[in-house]
């Protein structure tokens, strides 16, 4: 049974948007309306997240690009260019190297191609705090650590507003099990392959992935266009107009 999902606009082309370890659509809401003028734009809840947290699943990453693939065929999508975020880029790139055929562009925002010593300690570090206080703790850390800069006065990432809005968006057994999802991930040499125009993203001040991983991933795919702002982890929504102006360039340049 195909996953609960959102469909919005009617454009000949599609855009399938794909969360990080949130797992929830609404990450992308600033975003949305905006695509939805052009484009047929896609976006769900992971399994175990908002409307499809009744959903059991094992929460790997070969489930996600699964459900994505159900999503894509259930909606008959033609023209696809997926947009994965942190956890979701991964799931991207899973989606273009194993599922060529669906896809004619591709972005990576705020991602990583190798899980490597470095992510390994963090997550390391979230997963010792979720297991001894909880969801909602480790969402404190999480934030802290996606912090642009640090600049705890940043009106538009208003760290403080998050820390005092985390609820427990998933069962913690989910969330533990998400965590788990990416380690060992490596398609590095499996990038060069790819053809598709592509599009890498990253911050400068991500601290949970970090500029050199955006720096890699368009090192390897031929032709990929890198850029680099600033923003913190979630930088599509603390900087949304220049995630915009980078997203819609991209795309009008691929628009065929």
């Amino acid at each position: 049974m195909v996953l609960a999902y959102n469909r919005e606009g009617t454009g000949a082309r599609t855009i399938l948007l794909v969360t990080g370890l949130g797992g929830h659509a609404n990450f992308w809401n600033a975003h949305r309306p905006k695509l939805a003028e052009r484009f047929t734009v896609l976006s769900f809840d992971q399994r175990g997240c908002g409307a499809n947290r009744a959903r059991e699943g094992v929460h790997t990453l070969h489930e996600i690009v699964g459900d994505a693939i159900d999503i894509l065929a259930e909606a008959e999508a033609s023209r696809v260019t997926v947009v994965g975020h942190s956890m979701g880029g991964v799931i991207a790139q899973c989606l273009v190297l194993d599922h060529p055929e669906f896809f004619d562009a591709a972005v990576f925002s705020g991602t990583f191609c190798a899980f490597d010593r470095y992510m390994e300690f963090i997550n390391d570090l979230r997963q010792r705090v979720l297991d001894a206080a909880g969801t909602v703790t480790c969402g404190h850390l999480s934030a802290i650590l996606a912090m642009p800069g640090g600049d705890v006065l940043d009106p538009h990432y208003d760290l403080m507003g998050r820390i005092q809005n985390i609820t427990q968006s998933m069962a913690d057994e989910v969330l533990s099990a998400r965590m788990r999802a990416p380690y060992k991930f490596d398609r590095r040499e499996e990038l060069r392959s790819v053809e598709l125009p592509s599009l890498v993203i990253g911050a400068s001040d991500d601290m949970l992935a970090a500029e050199y991983q955006s720096r890699e991933i368009a090192a390897l795919i031929k032709g990929a266009r890198l850029e680099i702002m600033n923003g913190g982890h979630f930088f599509p929504n603390t900087r949304p107009q220049r995630y915009w102006e980078i997203l819609e360039g991209f795309l009008r340049s691929t628009d065929r």
